[in-house]
Parts: C-alpha cells; structure tokens; sequence
C-alpha cells in the first residue's frame, strides 16, 4: 500500500480514485492532487501544534509514538507517529482517531480485506474517507501487493473543534522507507526516495455518538510531492 504511486484527491467517487491511484510507484512522474474544501471543515481554524523541526525527510532522532493502540501490524511494519499530544482533550481524541485510521488502512491491506472490520471501525460510512481507504486495500489486493518498512508521519496541524464534533487534521507522511512486498513471493518492490515520498494528508475526524468509541475519519485529501511542506 506504498501511497506514493498512488496520488489520491479527496475522492468524489471511487472511480475517481481507482483511475488517480495508478501512478507508478515511487519516483514516477505522477503528479499531485488536491481537492477544494473539505466537508464539514469550512470553520476550522488551524492551530497550530507542529511536530519538532525536522531536517532531510524528518525521519531523524527519535522515533516516538505519541499514544498506544490495539491495531496490530506486522513486526515489519512500522507507523511512527512523530506527534504531540494536544493538552485539549477533543484535540487529543482526534488525533488519536487520525492514527488509527492510518493504522487501520495498512492493517486492511495487511490481511488483503477491504471489508476488514477493523477499517471499518475507524470509518464513518459512505464518507471519501472510507472510499479512499477501501479502494486503495482493494487495488492492493488485486496487485498482490502488501506493505512493508516504516512510514512516519509529522508536523501535525489540528483544526478547532467545529459545531462540538468535527474537527480537522492535517499532517505529513514520509513514505521514502515504506515499500510494497509481493505477497506469494515476499519480494520488496523498493523505490528511491524523490519527491513523491512527501505527501499532505488532510482528515476531518468526526466524534463519535457514544464517548467510549474512537473518532473515526469522515473526509479525506491528498496533496503529492509536498516537498516543501513536509522537507526541509
């Protein structure tokens, strides 16, 4: 599931997204994409708690996760979450659900399922944020492909919290030690780092209904070779 050959933008359909996500992998000239606004964050001003400076990819010093989870990955894969913890509770909450939801596509492509229970569970339903995730587990699958290696994510910007429930997430993923590994013959398809490694997601994460469950994402967007956003 190495997002980098796969420059996704907020989706409107997952036709769209099928068609955007069959960049070549890596290095490849695949452009980048992103959407207007997204739903739901039309209020959200930006905070922000940005991760510690980086220099090079910001996949340097330490390698903390800021919260634990019940996702479990592979001993091959690891997800670093270079993050702060926000003293705002919601805040907080919401960026937990912004990781589990990262943690909880890889795992549906781990088990080759997009109907992977616990993607779902990080997902409000019929939103671009589950279209997204499913259609990338579902061309994973059909290529034959896993994942494998360590992706960080870093220099977090967190949204107020719109009309008590939505709130947005925005951060950067450095993909430039996460490959695909073809699942019958275990072979690692490596690419260089380049631009495409950098990306901006942005969430719009929302509350759950009940307070014992986990914020789930609702919408998504993708920006590609953000370079200058996310190095340097």
């Amino acid at each position: 599931m190495h997002l980098t050959r796969r420059p996704a933008v907020s989706l409107a359909a997952a036709t769209v997204a099928a068609a955007l996500l069959l960049a070549g992998c890596g290095g490849g000239d695949d452009g980048d994409g992103k959407s207007g606004k997204i739903e739901g964050a039309d209020d959200a001003g930006k905070k922000s708690s940005s991760g510690p400076e980086k220099s090079g990819s910001g996949s340097e010093k330490k390698e903390p996760d800021f919260r634990t989870s019940d996702i479990k990955l592979p001993d091959d894969v690891k997800l670093v979450f270079d993050w702060d913890q926000p003293s705002d509770p919601e805040k907080a909450a919401a960026l937990d659900g912004a990781a589990d939801y990262m943690r909880a596509l890889v795992h549906g492509t781990v088990k080759q399922d997009s109907k992977d229970p616990v993607l779902a569970k990080h997902v409000v339903p019929l939103q671009s944020a589950q279209e997204f995730a499913t259609t990338v587990v579902k061309m994973d699958v059909k290529d034959g492909v896993t994942a494998t290696g360590k992706q960080r994510y870093y220099r977090e910007d967190i949204g107020q919290v719109v009309d008590g429930k939505l709130v947005e997430v925005a951060f950067c993923v450095d993909q430039s030690e996460f490959f695909d590994r073809k699942v019958k013959s275990g072979k690692v398809l490596r690419t260089e780092e380049s631009a495409s490694s950098y990306m901006r997601y942005t969430l719009v994460m929302q509350k759950p209904d009940q307070g014992d469950r986990p914020w789930k994402a609702r919408t998504f967007e993708f920006e590609g070779k953000a370079v200058k956003q996310c190095k340097g």
